[in-house]
C-alpha cells in the first residue's frame, strides 16, 4: 500500500518507485484494491487502457462507446450545458471521465454516470482533495443519466441495480436518473418516493422534462432523433456567407447590441426582450 508522509518528497518518490515496481502493469481484478491503489493505477494506465471504476474494491473496466452513443452522450450534455449558462449560479456539467463516490454502507463505489449535474452550492463546499481525487469526503450529485441497449434482460438489471442500489442509495444526493435507450427508443425515469426509496416510471419517447429537480431544463429528442437516423446535414459555406457571417456574429437577433460573450448575451436577450 502507497503511503506518504507530508513534507518528505524523498520519501513520497521511494513510495512511489517502490508501488510503480511492486504494480509491474499488471491489473488483477480479483484483487481488492484501497483507494489510494485506485487512484495510483488509474494515473499510472490512463493512458494505455479504458476508463476504470472502483466497486467494493475491484475495478471494472469500461469500454469504449460506438460513436453514435457517445453522439448521444454529447447532445444531452450540450443541451443540459446550455440550460446551465442560462440559469444563474447553478452548478458543473460532467460526463463518463467525471467519477463520484458513491459509497454505500461503507463500500466505496466509484462510479462514473455518462452525464450528470452537481448543483453549486455542493461544488463551492468541495475541499482540494474531493475536487482532485477520490480521497475527501464522498459527495454525489442531483441527477444522472446513463445511455445504454437494454433489449437484454440481464443489462437492463444490472443498470436497475445500479440506479436503485447505488444512484439513489440511502446517503446520495441524486434526486432524478434517466436511464435512455435510443436504439430501442425506451427512457426510464427514476425518482424517490416520499421516504426516499427508488421508483422508475416509463416514459414515452418524446421531450423529458427535468421538474423541480432541474427546473427549465427539458431535453429536446428532435436532435437524439437526427442522431439515431444520421440525418446529420453539411452545408459547404461561399466567401460571401462567410463574410455575412462574420457580420452577424455577436450581435443580438432583436437589436443592436453586440457581445462577444455568450452569458452576457444571454443575459442581454432576457433583461431586454423577454
Amino acid at each position: 500500500m502507497l503511503k506518504r508522509k507530508l513534507g518528505s518528497t524523498d520519501l513520497e518518490n521511494s513510495a512511489a518507485k517502490k508501488k510503480k515496481t511492486e504494480f509491474g502493469g499488471k491489473i488483477d481484478f480479483n484483487h481488492t484494491y484501497s483507494l489510494k491503489e485506485f487512484e495510483f493505477i488509474k494515473d499510472y494506465i490512463k493512458e494505455r487502457h479504458p476508463n476504470f471504476e472502483l466497486v467494493d474494491g475491484k475495478l471494472v473496466s469500461i469500454p469504449y462507446s460506438p460513436i453514435a452513443y457517445e453522439a448521444i452522450v454529447h447532445e444531452i450534455s450540450r443541451q443540459l450545458g446550455n440550460w446551465n449558462i442560462q440559469q444563474p449560479k447553478s452548478g458543473i456539467v460532467t460526463t463518463s471521465k467525471g467519477g463520484f463516490d458513491f459509497d454505500v454502507s461503507g463500500r466505496q463505489k466509484i462510479r462514473a454516470p455518462d452525464i450528470a449535474f452537481t448543483p453549486a452550492n455542493i461544488y463551492r463546499s468541495l475541499d482540494e482533495s474531493q475536487l482532485w481525487s477520490f480521497n475527501g469526503q464522498p459527495f454525489t450529485p442531483i441527477f444522472v443519466v446513463e445511455i445504454a441497449n437494454i433489449d437484454k434482460k440481464t443489462v437492463e438489471k444490472e443498470i436497475d441495480t445500479k440506479f436503485k442500489k447505488e444512484y439513489f442509495a440511502s446517503g446520495t444526493s441524486v434526486e432524478l436518473g434517466w436511464l435512455i435507450d435510443p436504439e430501442n427508443r425506451i427512457i426510464w425515469v427514476y425518482r424517490r418516493n416520499k421516504n426516499k426509496d427508488p421508483y422508475r416510471r416509463r416514459k414515452e419517447w418524446t421531450d423529458l422534462e427535468a421538474d423541480k429537480t432541474l427546473p427549465g431544463f427539458t431535453l429536446e429528442l428532435s436532435n437524439i432523433e437526427d442522431i439515431i437516423s444520421q440525418n446529420v446535414e453539411y452545408e459547404e459555406s461561399s466567401e460571401s456567407s462567410d463574410d455575412e457571417d462574420d457580420e452577424e456574429e455577436g450581435k443580438c437577433p432583436f437589436c443592436s447590441t453586440r457581445t462577444d460573450n455568450a452569458r452576457k448575451m444571454v443575459v442581454h436577450i432576457q433583461k431586454m426582450h423577454l
